[in-house]
């Protein structure tokens, strides 16, 4: 998250504006400044991802040494242009990636690729090779200076292909690692173009003779947030978040109405807890069997932090009096739930079921849960207490 956040607060930087001849500047020493900057403020240094000139990039891609390029750009920056031979990072984690990982399991003594993530200047592909770094081990990454160096020290760029790829360049390593039956004439070098996208104006720079186009300050940053969310890790944030809202939402909206119908004390459903209450027995606000009385409102000692009355329990305990009510519920549901969910998780990935299954089967397990924390408890209490006469269709003789 704080990555995210410093991202996306870095890249709404620039201002809302057009790009025009005249604003797009054309000094190299300045687009490398901001690329250093960037770079630094990236990190990557931090996990032996240091930056790659591109200069010293072009020599080894005319050497033949296996390079794979990864564009980690937005889609519609893609789309106006890529460096020629490049992979967009959709591509590279499903296609390419798995062989990285494979072959640096394997035994066998294979020359691994040299992976090169680059972006505009170097701030987004530096956070992604510390990704490649600490989450999936490589360590044969480095970060590339970006579009806009290639600009200035690189040859043409291209207008990508269908599907996340950037027409070939006479480059065989990325035919050696890229999808093995490429579309006719993947393999040819591309319309070069001499346009280049470079996110927002304050780095609307490039070589001369190259138009430039920028995304508005808002347009980048929601674009952003865009393609987070849309990511496999960004959709299994929103899952784990959308579940665990879904556990919240029963424990509000519907334990004190639990206790209404296994007492029949006259708690009822409601979108706050007094409205859940404010007919309860208890209260004396009840018309019907005002006998029937529940322990959610009316527990004492110790035992209501079974029923999310921590206030009550911890009444003259000190420091403990502090505690929310739900706190101990809430604590007990996260660690069991989690521990669930986890097992699912495993279970998932050894059978490889669909998501939506999991999601459906953690989802499932919340509901059972629930309703097992609260049959559970309330029939505890009726049994251990005379105050209540009913429970469930049984009363109390």
């Amino acid at each position: 998250p704080l990555s995210f956040l410093s991202s996306t607060a870095i890249l709404m930087s620039g201002t809302a504006s057009a790009s025009s001849a005249a604003s797009t500047k054309r000094d190299r020493d300045e687009a490398l400044q901001s690329v250093n900057e960037y770079h630094s403020k990236a990190g990557s240094d931090a996990v032996r991802a240091p930056l790659i000139h591109t200069s010293e990039l072009q020599e080894k891609l005319k050497n033949g040494e296996q390079i794979i390029l990864v564009d980690v750009r937005l889609k519609e920056e893609m789309e106006v242009s890529m460096i020629p031979g490049a992979v967009s990072q959709e591509v590279f984690e499903k296609e390419l990636l798995p062989k990285i990982i494979e072959q640096r399991n394997s035994l066998e003594d294979i020359s691994k690729p040299l992976v090169v993530p680059y972006c505009t200047v170097g701030f987004r592909s530096g956070l992604y090779c510390k990704e490649l770094v600490r989450k999936h081990g490589l360590y044969d990454v480095r970060n590339g200076e970006g579009i806009i160096m290639w600009t200035f020290d690189g040859e043409d760029l291209v207008k990508p292909l269908p599907g996340g790829r950037a027409p070939q360049a006479s480059r065989g390593e990325q035919q050696a690692w890229g999808k093995p039956s490429l579309d006719p004439g993947e393999g040819r070098a591309g319309n070069t173009v001499k346009e280049v996208h470079v996110y927002g104006e304050a780095w609307n720079m490039a070589a001369e003779g190259y138009s430039t186009q920028i995304f508005s300050k808002t347009g980048g940053a929601l674009r952003i947030i865009r393609q987070r969310c849309l990511s496999p890790k960004g959709r299994a944030v929103l899952i784990k978040a959308g579940l665990w809202f879904w556990v919240f939402l029963l424990f509000y909206l519907f334990f004190t109405p639990a206790c209404g119908v296994m007492y029949d004390c006259g708690c009822k459903p409601a979108l706050s807890k007094w409205g859940q209450v404010q007919n309860c027995n208890v209260f004396g606000h009840g018309t019907h069997h005002v006998e029937h009385k529940c322990p959610w409102c009316s527990c004492s000692g110790f035992s209501c932090i079974f029923v999310c009355s921590d206030a009550k329990a911890f009444r003259d305990v000190p420091l403990l009096d502090l505690m929310p009510d739900g706190s101990f519920v809430t604590g007990v549901t996260v660690v069991v739930l989690h521990s669930l969910w986890k097992r699912i998780d495993r279970l998932d990935t050894a059978e490889g079921n669909k998501l939506a299954a999991a999601v459906v089967a953690k989802a499932t397990l919340a509901v059972l849960w629930f309703v097992s924390w609260c049959l559970v408890f309330g029939a505890i209490f009726f049994a251990a207490r005379t105050d209540y006469p009913y429970f469930l269709g049984t009363t109390r003789s």
